[in-house]
C-alpha cells in the first residue's frame, strides 16, 4: 500500500498541476473583469503541444533537446520526497529533505538556462542571465527559510516538520514561523514568475523573464517544459500550505482511501493558495527589473530576522 500511495501522489500532482494553473489563470482574468480562458485550457494546450513535432534550430546540441526531460525528471523527484496528499512519510521520502529538493530544483532551473544559452539566440540568452541572476538571490532566502521551520521541528525533513507543526498549533503563531511562512510565500512567487516578479501571461518579449528562454521550445518540448512549469507551481504551493500554514487534514498514509482524502484536502489548501497568489496578480504591478533584488533582498532578511527570534525567544 505505500508504495501505491507513493505512485498515487506523484500521479496526482503530474495530473492535477494543469488544472491549478487553469483555475489561477481563469481566476486572475474574472478579478480583472475578463472572461479568460476555459479551467481546462492547459490540458487541451498540452494535448495540442505533444501532437505536433519539434522544430529544433540547427545551432543546437543534444543539450537543448535534453533539458526538458531532464527538468521533467527533477519535479518528479521532488514529488516522491515532500507531503502532498499523506502526512506520513512515503517509501522514498527520507531520499532527500527541503534542501535536498531545493537542490533538485534548482538543478530543473539550470538546465533549462543551459538549454536557452545553447540556442545562440539573444532573447534566449537574456532569459537564462536574468532567471540566473533572480535564482542566485533566491536561492539563499529560501534555504534560510527552510532553517527557520528547521529550528521549530529540530528537522529538516517535510514530513517531520508538517507533524512538529501540526502537534503544536502554538508554533504557528511565533514570530520565527511566521516571518519564515511570508519569507516562502514571496519566493514561491518569485520561483513561478508571478506578479511582482515576473508576469505569467506577459508577451512583451523584452520584459519576459521565465517564458523568454523557452521560446526557442515548440512541440512535445515545449509541452514538457510548461507542464513542468505548472508542477513547479503546484509543489511550492503544496509545501507551502501543508507546512508552514494548515499543516492539518492530510490522509494517513496507511489507505487508499486516506490518500484520496489527502487529495481532496490538497485541492482545498491550494484554493487558499491560489486565492493569495491571484490577489496578489491583480492588485499588483510588476517591479522593475533592478527592484527584484530589494524583494528578494527583503525575503532574505526576514527569513533572518526569524532565525535570530528563534534564538532570542529561547534565551
Amino acid at each position: 500500500m505505500p508504495y501505491l500511495l507513493q505512485f498515487l501522489q506523484s500521479l496526482a500532482v503530474v495530473a492535477l498541476a494543469p488544472l491549478y494553473a487553469g483555475v489561477l489563470t481563469r481566476a486572475s482574468a474574472l478579478v480583472q473583469s475578463k472572461h479568460g480562458p476555459a479551467i481546462l485550457q492547459p490540458y487541451f494546450d498540452l494535448w495540442k503541444w505533444l501532437g505536433k513535432a519539434s522544430a529544433v534550430s540547427d545551432q543546437t546540441s543534444w543539450i537543448f533537446r535534453a533539458a526538458p526531460y531532464v527538468a521533467m525528471a527533477c519535479y518528479l523527484a521532488v514529488s516522491t520526497i515532500v507531503p502532498v496528499i499523506t502526512d506520513q512519510p512515503l517509501p522514498l521520502a527520507f531520499l532527500g529533505d527541503l534542501l535536498g529538493g531545493a537542490l533538485v530544483l534548482g538543478l530543473a532551473s539550470f538546465v533549462m538556462s543551459l538549454a536557452a544559452l545553447d540556442t545562440a539566440s539573444p532573447l534566449g540568452g537574456l532569459g537564462a542571465s536574468r532567471t540566473t541572476w533572480i535564482g542566485s538571490l533566491a536561492e539563499p532566502a529560501l534555504i534560510l527559510v527552510f532553517f527557520t521551520v528547521g529550528v521549530l521541528s529540530a528537522s529538516d525533513n517535510p514530513y517531520l516538520m508538517n507533524h512538529a507543526i501540526a502537534a503544536s498549533p502554538l508554533a504557528m503563531v511565533l514570530p520565527t514561523h511566521l516571518l519564515g511562512a511570508v519569507a516562502f510565500f514571496m519566493l514561491l512567487l518569485a520561483e513561478t514568475g508571478h506578479i511582482p516578479i515576473d508576469n505569467p501571461s506577459g508577451t512583451i518579449e523584452i520584459s519576459m523573464i521565465e517564458e523568454s528562454r523557452v521560446l526557442e521550445y515548440s512541440g512535445r518540448e515545449y509541452a514538457l517544459v510548461k507542464w513542468g512549469g505548472w508542477i513547479k507551481l503546484f509543489l511550492l504551493s503544496a509545501i507551502f500550505m501543508n507546512v508552514f500554514v494548515l499543516p492539518w487534514g492530510l490522509g494517513d498514509g496507511t489507505s487508499l482511501v486516506g490518500g484520496l482524502v489527502g487529495i481532496l484536502a490538497v485541492l482545498g489548501k491550494l484554493a487558499v493558495c491560489g486565492l493569495a497568489i491571484v490577489i496578489i496578480d491583480s492588485s499588483f504591478a510588476k517591479l522593475r527589473f533592478f527592484r527584484i533584488a530589494e524583494y528578494l533582498g527583503g525575503a532574505f532578511l526576514l527569513a533572518l530576522i526569524g532565525i535570530v527570534t528563534s534564538y532570542v525567544v529561547a534565551k
